[in-house]
């Protein structure tokens, strides 16, 4: 069996991501069940380490050649704007609309929703940042607003100084190594929670596994293997020990180390798991999975505000039990209470494609044109000026 030749998009692992993003929204889920007791269940709150590290392969992957001269960098820093930015901005207004509901049900009807209306975490200040993505740089010691978008401010800020790197270097694995390096140190040296750090020291948990991921993208360019099933199940086998195994200490600093062997070994594509993966539901979980993690908790904010209007009738049979960090709902029935998750996860699924098809898409697609308009002045005013300088060299004589 021989390699095979390198490909324009790594599908498998774009149903990871899907998948990953699917999990993150589980764990969220506001709802009281028996899996918030599980250390493993709890710890995928890490796949967000996935999503670093599988950036940087892919973004190493589809820039690292190409990012030579100053208006190709201009150019990649305003498609990644416009990958992350516009859906970003369109979910944060949802979340507006949601505090001015409550808002206006307070002082209106005085009929009291979920919680009080633009409290510290939806203040004036922390929206003003979030639309910075400046949200996770321990600003305001939390998260606010759109909580699990902390990740896509710092994740936009490390696409600049991949840019910078590698427009000054080239894609040089050292770079990329000793990037990684000080991400690790950032977060061994300053988080008090070790690589669950979010709000406060996110940044260095985002440029540990980014560049963690552009090393390994680099090692496989340059020394390509091959993959079969057996290795891809051992490779899973590893993340799920991991997973059982790890918490808030310091064995969660192995995270995208984990990460990078799992993107490692599918970004070849061979085995089983891969081929299942290629299947039509996989790939559209990884079509939309950027909508996935951006929409979800707003989908669970307005969930909220029903089941706190469910919640004054007895016989909904719906109650709110105190939790950290978030209240949790039940009906004091594990069979209703998992289907409630179901219809967490369902209209999740649900509004991603919606918001994918409507917002992600159309915007990427805007702004990726608006870059190739804007850039490619600069890029025609330096290769006229390259093409006269040709010209204008005078041959001299022999001696």
């Amino acid at each position: 069996m021989t390699a095979r030749p390198p490909q324009q998009r790594f599908e498998v692992l774009d149903a990871w991501r899907g998948i990953c993003a699917c999990l993150v929204a589980l764990v969220h889920v506001p709802v009281a069940h028996g899996l918030h007791a599980v250390t493993a269940f709890n710890n995928m709150q890490l796949f967000v380490d996935f999503f670093f590290v599988l950036s940087g392969f892919v973004i190493c992957h589809a820039y690292g050649q190409k990012l030579t001269e100053p208006a190709g960098a201009a150019n990649f820093m305003i498609r990644r704007f416009g990958r992350v930015w516009p859906l970003h901005a369109v979910i944060l207004s949802g979340f507006l609309v949601v505090e001015l509901a409550k808002l206006a049900a307070s002082f209106v009807v005085q009929v009291p929703l979920d919680g009080v209306p633009f409290a510290t975490n939806h203040s004036w200040t922390t929206l003003v940042s979030n639309l910075a993505l400046t949200q996770a740089f321990n600003l305001h010691g939390m998260t606010s607003w759109n909580s699990p978008a902390w990740s896509i401010g710092v994740e936009f800020y490390t696409y600049a100084v991949f840019a910078f790197i590698v427009l000054s270097d080239g894609p040089r694995r050292s770079n990329f190594a000793g990037l990684a390096a000080f991400g690790l140190l950032g977060v061994v040296t300053f988080s008090p929670d070790w690589l669950f750090t979010t709000h406060d020291f996110g940044m260095f948990r985002c440029l540990y596994g980014f560049f963690l991921g552009c090393f390994v993208y680099e090692v496989r360019r340059r020394h390509p293997v091959v993959m079969g099933t057996r290795v891809e199940t051992l490779a899973l086998v590893t993340l799920v020990i991991f997973l059982l195994s790890t918490g808030r200490d310091a064995t969660s600093l192995a995270a995208p180390v984990i990460f990078a062997l799992l993107v490692y070994v599918f970004a070849a594509e061979q085995g089983a798991i891969s081929r299942a993966l290629h299947a039509k539901p996989a790939q559209s979980l990884g079509l939309w999975s950027y909508s996935i993690y951006i929409v979800h908790m707003l989908v669970y904010a307005l969930l909220k505000i029903v089941f706190t209007g469910l919640a004054k009738f007895s016989w909904a049979g719906l109650s709110s039990i105190p939790a950290e960090p978030v209240k949790l709902w039940s009906f004091g029935n594990p069979a209703l209470d998992w289907a409630l998750v179901v219809l967490h996860l369902a209209l999740t699924l649900w509004m991603a494609k919606l918001t994918y098809e409507r917002i992600e898409a159309p915007a990427r697609t805007w702004f990726a044109h608006a870059a190739d308009a804007m850039t490619a002045a600069p890029r025609r005013a330096a290769f006229r000026k390259a093409a006269l300088g040709h010209r204008l060299i005078i041959p001299q004589p022999d001696a």
